[in-house]
C-alpha cells in the first residue's frame, strides 16, 4: 500500500475519484483545501493510497493541519464530516494510520476524524457523539414535498412570503450573507471565520456553490451558503437577523432552498450539522428530516484528549466573554481565533 500526500499532478485524479465514490459528498472537495491555504495559510496534506506505484487510487482522506503550537490535525474544516474514502477496510485504516504518523512528524497534538454514522476509523481513537446530522429526502416536483410538511411549517413558509422578503441568489450576495452569519454568531458567543474563507471557497467550489439570501427593505435579513454535490445539496451555513424573526425568514429561506433542490433534481437535502437535543435541531426535524450520527474521533499524540464540549464551564464562560465584545471587535478578532484554535 503507498499513501501519498496530494501533488499538483494528481489533483484531476483525486476529483474523479471523490466524484465517483458512493460515500463521498461536498466536504471531500478540494474547494476546502483551496480555501485553508488561501484564506488561512493551513497546511493540508490531504492523502492519495494506491496499491502500487502508479496505480489506480483505491482511497483518499482531506487533512487540514490547523491551529499554533504544534496544533492539530483534522480531517475538516469547522461542522465539515465524511467517511474515510477508501476500497476497502484495509485502505481506509491506512490512511488513518497515515495521518497518525503526519500528526506525529508535525508534532501535533491530536488528530481528529470527522466521520459519519458508526465507522470507526481505528483503535486508539476516544469518541465523542455530540452531533448529529439532519437530510431530508426531495422528489422533482416541489409540491410532493410541499404536502409533506406539516401545518405549521407551512403556514410558517406562508408568512415569510407575505412578509415582503425577497430572494437572492449569486456570489454579489456574498457581503450580505456575511454580515447576517456574524451578527448571528457574536449573538450566541461564537467567533466568526472571515469573510476571506467564504470568498475563497465560492471561488474554488465553482457552479456547485451558490449564495441565497432573503431581502427586507433593501437589507439583507437572511441567507445560506448552499454546495451541490451529485444528487444531494448541504447548507454549511445559514443564518437570519433575530431582529428579522418576526418576519419568519429561517423558514422561507430553507423552503427556497428546499424548491430548488427539487426542481435541480436533487434526491437529499442536508440541512448540516447540529447538537443533539439543540434548538437548531428540532427546527430542522420541523421539515420531516430524519438524523445519522456525525460522530468525531479524537487521538491524542501529545496531552489529553480534548472533549470539545460545549456546556463545559469554561466554554461557557468564553462564550458570555465573546458576546460581550462589541461587535466590530468581535468581527476583527474572530478569524484569527478560529484560524488558531477552532477549525
Amino acid at each position: 500500500m503507498i499513501i501519498e500526500e496530494l501533488r499538483k499532478s494528481d489533483e484531476p485524479v483525486w476529483d474523479a475519484y471523490v466524484d465517483a465514490h458512493p460515500q463521498a459528498n461536498c466536504y471531500h472537495l478540494r474547494a476546502w483545501k483551496t480555501a485553508a491555504e488561501e484564506a488561512y495559510g493551513f497546511e493540508t496534506p490531504f492523502l492519495l493510497a494506491r496499491d502500487r506505484i502508479s496505480g489506480p487510487v483505491c482511497g483518499a482522506l482531506p487533512l487540514f493541519a490547523a491551529g499554533t503550537g504544534g496544533g492539530y490535525l483534522t480531517t475538516g474544516l469547522f461542522g465539515a464530516y465524511g467517511p474515510v474514502l477508501a476500497d476497502d477496510p484495509a485502505t481506509a485504516d491506512a490512511l488513518v494510520a497515515a495521518a497518525i504518523e503526519r500528526t506525529r512528524a508535525r508534532k501535533a497534538r491530536f488528530l481528529v476524524v470527522k466521520t459519519l454514522g458508526a465507522q470507526p476509523p481505528a483503535a486508539g481513537f476516544e469518541p465523542l457523539d455530540h452531533w448529529v446530522i439532519a437530510k431530508l429526502a426531495l422528489a422533482g416536483d416541489p409540491e410532493a414535498v410541499w404536502k409533506r410538511f406539516r401545518d405549521k411549517t407551512r403556514n410558517a413558509i406562508r408568512k415569510g412570503q407575505r412578509s415582503g422578503l425577497e430572494v437572492r441568489v449569486g456570489p454579489r450576495r456574498l457581503d450580505g450573507f456575511y454580515d447576517v452569519l456574524a451578527e448571528n454568531m457574536h449573538r450566541k458567543g461564537a467567533p466568526i471565520y472571515g469573510r476571506s474563507l467564504f470568498e475563497r471557497l465560492l471561488g474554488a467550489l465553482g457552479d456547485r456553490g451558490e449564495i441565497v439570501t432573503l431581502e427586507h427593505g433593501g437589507r439583507t435579513v437572511s441567507g445560506a451558503l448552499v454546495i451541490r454535490f451529485g444528487d444531494v445539496v448541504t447548507v454549511p451555513f445559514a443564518s437570519s437577523r433575530p431582529g428579522s424573526f418576526h418576519l419568519n425568514p429561517n423558514n422561507l429561506l430553507y423552503w427556497e432552498i428546499i424548491s430548488r433542490s427539487c426542481r435541480a433534481g436533487a434526491h437529499t437535502q442536508d440541512f448540516g450539522r447540529s447538537l443533539r437535543d439543540s434548538t437548531a435541531l428540532s427546527f430542522k426535524l420541523g421539515w420531516g428530516a430524519t438524523t445519522e450520527p456525525q460522530p468525531m474521533y479524537v487521538r491524542a499524540v501529545r496531552g489529553a484528549t480534548p472533549r470539545f464540549d460545549v456546556a463545559a464551564p469554561g466554554i461557557r464562560f468564553l462564550t458570555g466573554l465573546w458576546r460581550s465584545l462589541p461587535r466590530n471587535l468581535a468581527d476583527a478578532l474572530g478569524p484569527a481565533v478560529c484560524r488558531r484554535w477552532l477549525a
